[in-house]
């Protein structure tokens, strides 16, 4: 009996699917925002969390953002550092920090750290 190619492909996307659902099921994997972050969401999630702030200044504030990008399952890339989103607008006294996150079917997700300050 010979197998077709198309059914091995069928055959090898079904056991692809499968070991990616074991693990988001078995918490091996995290297929939405980081734990601890707020909400997360297998179809969308999308918001904002400050977690620090102390008096601000009669100055305007500068805003600096970096974030890390997850494409896919398999790929993340980036900088979310308090300290790199300072250095992006030349921040040099923090006032406040805040996180945002975002998240499209698991298959795109980012999360950026959110300074402002002078």
């Amino acid at each position: 009996m010979k197998i077709s190619s198309k059914s091995k492909k069928k055959t090898f996307v079904s056991a692809i699917f499968s070991i990616l659902f074991a693990l988001g099921i078995s918490h091996c994997a995290n297929l939405g925002q980081p734990q601890g972050l707020g909400p997360t969401g297998l179809l969308y999630a999308s918001y904002s969390l400050g977690l620090s702030e102390r008096n601000l200044p009669k100055l305007p504030l500068k805003k600096g953002k970096s974030c890390v990008k997850r494409y896919g399952f398999f790929f993340t890339s980036g900088n979310a550092s308090i300290g790199s989103a300072a250095n992006t607008s030349g921040i040099v006294e923090i006032y406040r920090i805040e996180k945002e996150a975002t998240n499209y079917l698991s298959l795109y997700s980012s999360l950026c750290t959110i300074v402002w300050g002078i």
